[in-house]
């Protein structure tokens, strides 16, 4: 069963596209993220019975370094790893569709980011304490939305920020003004200082470290701003359903 749920994943949403070929590496995302959830979590050994509605509404399982918890419609995992890497990407895209109207058609990446670096160096790396995993439902158990990332990320990603669809704090953004937030919708994130740069947003150990080094990846499947969102520099306090990363 399992066998077969990973493979209709990677055959509905990595299927090759000759014509866009970053288009399928952006739909590799989601299934290739679960293939790693799945090999992540140690095996357990137990007997299956089946649990009513109201249990699995108030569910709540530790086992190791994963702590799962069942709030209502909403699911959440949390991997408690630690990770330093050095890692650079020559281009990153997620989200390509159509995100206009039938008059005003707009066919486009949600998130294309060329020349990625995670870390500057193998010795001044990211490091990242903890993974989060929160899955939302609707009432008849339609996945609505899956958010993925961590609370708490130290050090540099540089990138040119092409199109990024999502919100930011403008204190993580090197030379930025550092006055709030800013919300994008498929628009760039400039380097303050010289265009022709990538961006850079640094996630730093400051005075209330726990509200600007979080970054988390969303997809929005039924909600008033579908596609695929980052969020940078908050954590997952901040990341409400109806919140103003996810408002039209």
């Amino acid at each position: 069963m399992l066998k077969s749920i990973i493979h209709i994943l990677f055959r509905s949403m990595c299927s090759a596209n000759r014509s866009r070929p970053m288009q399928a590496i952006g739909r590799c995302v989601l299934p290739v993220f679960f293939l790693s959830l799945f090999l992540l979590i140690p095996p357990a050994f137990a007997e299956l019975k089946p649990m009513g509605e109201s249990e699995l509404r108030s569910t709540t399982a530790q086992q190791g370094f994963t702590q799962f918890v069942m709030n209502g419609n909403t699911a959440r995992l949390f991997l408690d790893i630690h990770m330093e890497t050095y890692t650079t990407i020559g281009a990153f895209s997620a989200g390509y569709y159509d995100k206009g109207t039938e008059a005003e058609p707009s066919v486009g990446w949600d998130q294309q980011w060329d020349t990625v670096s995670i870390g500057n160096s193998e010795a001044d790396d990211m490091t990242i304490d903890g993974l989060v995993l929160i899955t939302d439902f609707d009432a008849e158990n339609n996945l609505q939305r899956l958010v993925f990332g961590s609370n708490r990320l130290q050090g540099d990603l540089s990138a040119f920020f092409n199109s990024y669809t999502g919100a930011y704090n403008d204190a993580i953004l090197v030379g930025g003004s550092g006055t709030g937030m800013t919300t994008l919708n498929r628009a760039a994130i400039l380097n303050p200082t010289n265009s022709a740069l990538p961006a850079t947003l640094r996630f730093d150990s400051n005075a209330d470290a726990s509200k600007d080094m979080g970054m988390f990846f969303i997809l929005n499947v039924n909600s008033p701003q579908q596609g695929v969102q980052v969020v940078a520099g908050y954590d997952e306090k901040s990341l409400t359903q109806g919140q103003w990363w996810d408002k039209p």
